[in-house]
């Protein structure tokens, strides 16, 4: 009897012992997660606001964090469980191809490689960020066809944005160039500048054309292009080089001198910006409309969620370490 008794004191503490390692933190029916594992998402999202704050700010933020750590697996579950509902998942292959996709545009040559630098920098196993994006991504699906898709932006309201927006849905102002360049010294400056003035002088008065002056005469690269640079944005150039070749009607010349060079400008084409057709933009501005509304119909989504499963939260903000 006593052997009995000991047996089963083993037995509960060791399931106390359980427990306690493993504690249900959140239950969404027969979908669950534990304490643990919410502690393992804290603490890697927790270490970024550590790099970045401290004292009274860091606390608020980790305070503000540890809310929405529960919030959010919350949501997983939910939307976990509307997919397995619909039907909704990934292929192992797919997510494979995505790793595969990731290793490639990071030189990672081996997944042995990449399972070290996820423990490093994430601490978390290969097979753990596998698991986290086939989540994420099973979630964003189901976002997408039950919250995104239903919001429907009536085609007048698309055009009449369209029409008060019209200079967001215009093609850029392009110009393109020639340029004859001229370097100098300190020691040089003033006979470039007289050489520079008389090629100016000599283009302007047709003793030469611009494409051969650039052949004779160009020091910089854009020579091998006869010295043109098309459809140019603004920005794209030296600011004083920029103004002054804007400032100038289609063929006329300029100089424009440099710290250390001298440019002789040709201005060769100019596009002023048009408008794009609705046609082309339409997307863009369905999306534009949308966005607005997504949020307030995610937490829609979720709370109508709620409250057709089975959902249970054992876990305080406080308990996450």
């Amino acid at each position: 009897m006593r052997k009995f008794i000991l047996i089963v004191f083993i037995l509960c503490f060791l399931s106390l012992d359980a427990k306690v390692i493993d504690k249900i933190a959140i239950i969404v029916n027969n979908r669950a997660v534990t304490l643990h594992e919410l502690e393992k998402i804290y603490q890697v999202r927790s270490s970024e606001l550590y790099r970045k704050y401290a004292g009274e700010e860091l606390a608020k933020r980790l305070k503000e964090l540890k809310k929405q750590v529960i919030e959010d697996k919350l949501n997983e579950l939910l939307l976990l469980e509307k997919a397995s509902q619909e039907g909704i998942t990934i292929s192992d292959e797919m997510m494979n191809d995505f790793i595969r996709g990731l290793m490639k545009q990071n030189n990672i040559e081996t997944e042995e490689q990449f399972n070290d630098i996820l423990m490093q920098q994430m601490g978390m196993t290969l097979e753990e960020f596998k698991k986290t994006q086939k989540t994420q991504y099973i979630a964003r699906t189901v976002i997408q066809q039950f919250v995104i898709n239903k919001i429907v932006i009536d085609e007048a309201e698309m055009r009449a944005y369209y029409d008060d927006h019209i200079k967001e849905f215009q093609t850029p102002f392009t110009y393109s160039i020639q340029e004859i360049v001229l370097y100098f010294e300190p020691s040089t400056k003033q006979f470039v500048e007289q050489r520079a003035r008389s090629i100016l002088s000599d283009i302007k008065t047709g003793k030469i054309d611009f494409s051969t002056a650039v052949s004779l005469y160009s020091e910089a690269s854009s020579k091998e292009l006869n010295g043109e640079l098309k459809n140019l944005k603004l920005g794209d150039l030296n600011p004083a080089i920029e103004k002054a070749a804007i400032s100038l009607n289609v063929g006329d010349v300029t100089l424009v001198e440099l710290s250390d060079s001298i440019h002789i400008i040709k201005l060769i084409e100019k596009k002023e910006p048009e408008p794009l057709p609705f046609e082309k933009v339409k997307s863009k501005i369905e999306n534009k409309l949308r966005q607005p509304l997504v949020q307030d119909k995610i937490n829609e989504f979720l709370k109508k969620l709620k409250s057709i499963y089975y959902v249970r939260i054992d876990v305080k903000p406080e308990e996450l370490k």
